[in-house]
C-alpha cells in the first residue's frame, strides 16, 4: 500500500509531462503552419507582382503578340496586335484566332507550325491592303518550348518598307539621271579625240552638247542638295522684305527668250504689295512654276499669273472650294493669328496632266510618262522641291489639271502677324 502513492505520483508527473509536451508540439506545429502559410501568401504575392509586371510589359509592347493553343484558341492577346494587323474592333471576347485576324497568309503560318512537328519556328514578311493603304508586317510564329502553345508576333514595318522602296527608287532614278549625261559626254569626247576636233564647226557643236549635259548634271546636283537640306531639316529660313511685282517680273525675265520664241502671251495680275518671308525660297518656287508653264505651253499659248496679299477668309474659302479632281497639298495651320497670306497662282494652256499623274506630282524624279511629254527634259525634282519648300514655310497648294486642258498651280504662304502692315514702296525686294 505504501508504494501506491508513489506510483500515482509518477503517473501524474508523466501525464503532466505528456500534456505539456503535447501543448508545446501543438504550438510548434501551429507556428510552422502559420509560417508556411505566411510564406505561401508572400510567395503568391511575389508571383502576382511578377505576372502583373510581365503583363504590363506585354500589353505595352509595340509588337503585336497572341498566344494560342493547338486548336487556335486565343489564350492571350495584347492591344498592339490590333494596330499591327487588320482585325476586328478588338473585342477580347473573341476566342478563335481565325476570327481575330482575317489574313490568309498569317493564318497559314500558324497552321504550318501546329501541323508540322519538325517545325518550331517560321518567319515571313506579309503585305496586304487595309482600307486602300498597303501595310507590311513581319510575322513570326513559334512553338513555346515544352508546351502545346504557340506565339504569334507581328511587327508593323510599313514605314520601313516605304523607306526601302524610296531608297531603291532613288538609286535607280539617280543612276539613270547621272548615267545618261555622262554616257553622252564620254561619247562626244571620244569622237572629238578621234578626229572630230579637226572640223571646227563639228567640234564646236559637240562641245556645246557636252556643255549642255554638264549643266544638266550641275542642275541635278544643285536640286538634290536643295531637296536634301529641306528634307533633313537643315534648310534655314531667312526673312527678307519681298516686293511681289518685282519678284515675279525678275522671274519672268529669265525665260524671256523662250517666251518670245513660242509667242506665249503672258497675262499678269500682280499687286505691288510688300511682305516678309524667305525671298530665295519663294523666288525659287515662282521660277520653277514659270519654267514649267513655259516648257509645257505650246506655241501661241497663254500663261496667266496672279500674285497678291489675301486675307485668311479668302484663302480658307478658296481651299474649301477645291474640286474633287484637284489635288491639295495642305500644311496650313488654322490658327486665329494667321490673318494674311501671300497668294500666287499660275495657269497655262499647255498639254495638261491626267488625274492619275496629278496625284503623283511632287514625288522625286517623277515625270509624266506619255507621248505628249517625251520631248520635255528636266531633273524631275522641281515640284518635289516646291512641295517640300511649301511644307517648310507652312504653306498650301492646289493643283488643277486634265489632259489637253492646261495646268493651274496655286499656292498660299501665311505671313507672320508681325510683318503684315508693311507699307507699299517702303523697300524693294532683293534681286
Amino acid at each position: 500500500m505504501n508504494g501506491l502513492p508513489v506510483i500515482i505520483a509518477l503517473i501524474l508527473i508523466l501525464s503532466l509531462f505528456i500534456f505539456f509536451l503535447y501543448i508545446f508540439l501543438q504550438k510548434k506545429i501551429y507556428k510552422d503552419i502559420l509560417i508556411k502559410k505566411f510564406l505561401t501568401k508572400n510567395t503568391i504575392r511575389e508571383y502576382e507582382k511578377q505576372i502583373n509586371l510581365y503583363l504590363y510589359i506585354l500589353n505595352n509592347l509595340s509588337d503585336g503578340l497572341t498566344i494560342v493553343d493547338k486548336d487556335k484558341n486565343i489564350l492571350f492577346v495584347n492591344p498592339a496586335f490590333k494596330d499591327n494587323v487588320r482585325s476586328a474592333a478588338f473585342p477580347y471576347s473573341i476566342k478563335k484566332f481565325e476570327f481575330l485576324i482575317r489574313n490568309f497568309e498569317i493564318n497559314s503560318l500558324v497552321d504550318n507550325i501546329i501541323n508540322k512537328d519538325n517545325l518550331d519556328s517560321i518567319e515571313k514578311r506579309v503585305s496586304y491592303f487595309d482600307k486602300a493603304n498597303e501595310k507590311t508586317v513581319n510575322c513570326k510564329v513559334f512553338k513555346i518550348k515544352d508546351t502545346e502553345k504557340y506565339a504569334v508576333i507581328v511587327r508593323d514595318v510599313t514605314y520601313l518598307q516605304k523607306i526601302e522602296n524610296i531608297r531603291a527608287t532613288f538609286i535607280q532614278n539617280i543612276s539613270h539621271e547621272v548615267k545618261t549625261p555622262i554616257t553622252a559626254i564620254m561619247g562626244f569626247v571620244e569622237t572629238l579625240k578621234n578626229g572630230a576636233m579637226d572640223n571646227h564647226a563639228t567640234g564646236i557643236k559637240f562641245l556645246d552638247i557636252i556643255e549642255h549635259h554638264t549643266k544638266r548634271l550641275n542642275y541635278l546636283i544643285d536640286d538634290l542638295i536643295t531637296l536634301t537640306k529641306i528634307e533633313t531639316g537643315r534648310a534655314q529660313i531667312k526673312l527678307e522684305k519681298i516686293n511681289i511685282k518685282s519678284s515675279v517680273e525678275h522671274s519672268l525675265s529669265l525665260f524671256e527668250k523662250e517666251i518670245k520664241e513660242k509667242k506665249i502671251d503672258i497675262v499678269k495680275n500682280i499687286g505691288n504689295g510688300l511682305f516678309i518671308s524667305d525671298f530665295s525660297k519663294i523666288n525659287q518656287i515662282i521660277i520653277n512654276l514659270i519654267q514649267n508653264a513655259v516648257k509645257y505651253t505650246e506655241k501661241g499659248g497663254i500663261i496667266k499669273i496672279e500674285g497678291s496679299i489675301q486675307g485668311a477668309k479668302t484663302v480658307y474659302n478658296f481651299i474649301a472650294g477645291v474640286e474633287e479632281a484637284s489635288v491639295l497639298w495642305d500644311n496650313l495651320s488654322r490658327a486665329e493669328t494667321l490673318k494674311e497670306f501671300f497668294f500666287f497662282s499660275i495657269e497655262d494652256t499647255g498639254i495638261g496632266v491626267s488625274y492619275t499623274n496629278l496625284l503623283r506630282l511632287g514625288e522625286r524624279f517623277f515625270r509624266v510618262n506619255s507621248s505628249h511629254t517625251t520631248e520635255y527634259k528636266g531633273t524631275g525634282l522641281g515640284l518635289a522641291i516646291i512641295k517640300h519648300t511649301l511644307k517648310l514655310l507652312n504653306g498650301a497648294a492646289v493643283l488643277k489639271s486634265s489632259l489637253g486642258n492646261g495646268f493651274m498651280f496655286t499656292f498660299m504662304i501665311p505671313l507672320s502677324q508681325d510683318y503684315i502692315n508693311i507699307k507699299d514702296g517702303e523697300q524693294d525686294a532683293p534681286l
